[in-house]
């Protein structure tokens, strides 16, 4: 028996609903959106059907506390769709790194730079290395 997890009011009382149903399955037949019953959000749900003959209840993949206008449940889906958006959201994540690591590398090489004039000073001062500093002006 298939159970879903989740629930879909009666049609004529809740045209927001079917509104948002028909945007979502618009989008990708794959899915639909209805109650969550665990949880009393909305949500979009990946239809997951049937596999060797054992039952799979719906697959909640993002919700909200109340019922979205279809176009903003549609722009939410098409945002996070990885299936479909997969290469440039890992591209965006990748930029996102490297200005990340860039400003860790910049950082570093100054604090390297200041350590080893430190160093040298610290060297120079007690007499341990033969390198004089000679200052022109």
């Amino acid at each position: 028996m298939n159970h879903s997890t989740f629930w879909l009011p009666p049609t004529f009382t809740h045209r927001e609903v079917n509104e948002v149903r028909k945007a979502v399955k618009e989008y990708d037949p794959n899915l639909d959106f209805g109650k969550n019953e665990k949880t009393g959000d909305w949500c979009v749900f990946l239809k997951q059907g049937t596999m060797a003959g054992s039952a799979k209840g719906d697959l909640p993949i993002l919700g909200w506390r109340n019922i979205p206008d279809p176009q903003s449940a549609v722009k939410r889906i098409y945002d996070t769709d990885a299936m479909r958006h997969g290469k440039e959201m890992l591209d965006a994540i990748n930029r996102h790194n490297e200005d990340i690591n860039q400003g860790f590398e910049d950082r570093t090489a100054k604090a390297e730079g200041e350590l080893a004039e430190a160093f040298e000073w610290g060297m120079r001062k007690s007499g341990i290395t033969s390198h004089k500093r000679i200052y022109t002006s």
